[in-house]
């Protein structure tokens, strides 16, 4: 799988997700579903799709990374993906629980997938390890400096972590470089870190009052709205 929820291969499906065009990317992950009803790339794909669309799509987002885990039980995407669709139900114990193995999991596997460093980044900071976040994420992108998803990862990191001052200037950067992939990707690519930055914000009252946090939730916000129009 490539690195993301949406593996290559998957065609229009994977240009519309990354371009967040979810309700278009569901219609074609549904049709590649009846060709290719037992591939957990594709179901993997449907519950990225449909935990983006909106909350109340969240019990089928449950059931696509469920069938995608029956279907493998490796499928660390999908793993991570229900751990956040089952947070945002209200069942945390059971998502920090998949965050844990995730974690565990992914860690073994850093030798031959490296685009595992990004789940485990992200499992680590839900579980408020923010300087381990910080740490794994970090490495990922020195890996790879193109990772634009981990980039944003690693500047709500920074921010969690309490590093407000590089957190703004990782959030600069990650605009930069996505504005460098076309206004599409800009476009996806910045809803997915909004949404996660208010998440994280909504969970941390204080942090969400400062300054840099309301300014980079100024910026992200900001540059989605100009991506939305110029598309």
């Amino acid at each position: 799988m490539s690195k993301g929820p949406v593996s290559e291969g998957l065609g229009r499906a994977e240009r519309l997700s990354e371009a967040g065009e979810y309700e278009a990317a569901l219609d074609e992950l549904d049709r590649l579903l009846g060709t290719h009803p037992n591939d957990p790339a594709v179901q993997t794909a449907r519950g990225w799709a449909l935990e983006n669309i909106g909350s109340q799509r969240l019990p089928e987002a449950r059931e696509a990374y469920l069938e995608a885990l029956r279907l493998d039980p490796s499928a660390l995407w999908a793993k991570e993906g229900l751990s956040n669709v089952l947070r945002r139900l209200g069942q945390v114990e059971e998502a920090n629980r998949l965050c844990l193995e995730v974690i565990e999991e992914g860690t073994r596997r850093f030798d031959v997938e490296e685009d595992l460093r990004e789940l485990v980044g992200w499992c680590q900071l839900r579980l408020g390890m923010s300087q381990e976040a910080v740490n794994t994420l970090g490495v990922a992108l020195r890996l790879d400096g193109r990772w634009t998803a981990v980039r944003f990862d690693l500047a709500l990191a920074l921010l969690c972590a309490g590093d407000r001052v590089r957190a703004v200037v990782e959030y600069q950067r990650g605009i930069h470089q996505a504005e460098n992939g076309g206004i599409d990707r800009l476009r996806g690519v910045v809803r997915v870190a909004l949404d996660d930055l208010e998440e994280a914000l909504g969970e941390r009252p204080a942090l969400a009052a400062s300054r840099e946090a309301m300014s980079i939730h100024g910026l992200l916000r900001s540059t989605l709205l100009t991506s939305s129009k110029a598309g």
